[in-house]
């Protein structure tokens, strides 16, 4: 396994592995809980999902010239906003689904010397 940056090595067992990383997804996934709250608020407004739609089909920053906008679609900063609130749904779902596939297949016997990188994103602290 990876050193990581420090070059220190960690030995931990699959069981003191698993119980860091179920921690880790409790925290995720109350974040996540919210994060998504959040998108469904937005997605009950068709209106300013339609406008999302619509202006996330075009690059941000063309050459084409200015676009004109109504006062009923969605503002640049808003789009901004759920683009960010979108990516960081997936990137919390994707963490999960990664710690969950180490919860269960991990040998809880077994022990694994790993790097400060993965000690810290199994849910490892002080």
């Amino acid at each position: 396994m990876s050193r990581g940056e420090l070059g220190i090595v960690f030995r931990k067992t699959g069981t003191e592995i698993k119980t860091a990383a179920r921690k880790r997804v409790e925290q995720l996934q109350q974040r996540l809980e919210w994060r998504n709250r959040t998108l469904d608020e937005f997605l009950q407004d068709p209106g300013l999902v339609r406008s999302y739609l619509i202006r996330s089909s075009k690059p941000r920053y063309g050459h084409s010239g200015p676009s004109l906008w109504s006062e009923q679609d969605i503002s640049s900063e808003r789009l901004e906003e759920v683009r960010q609130l979108c990516e960081r749904i997936f990137d919390l779902e994707q963490e999960l689904r990664r710690l969950q596939l180490i919860v269960v297949h991990l040998d809880d016997a077994s022990t694994f010397e790993i790097g400060y990188d993965d000690l810290s994103s199994y849910g490892f602290e002080v």
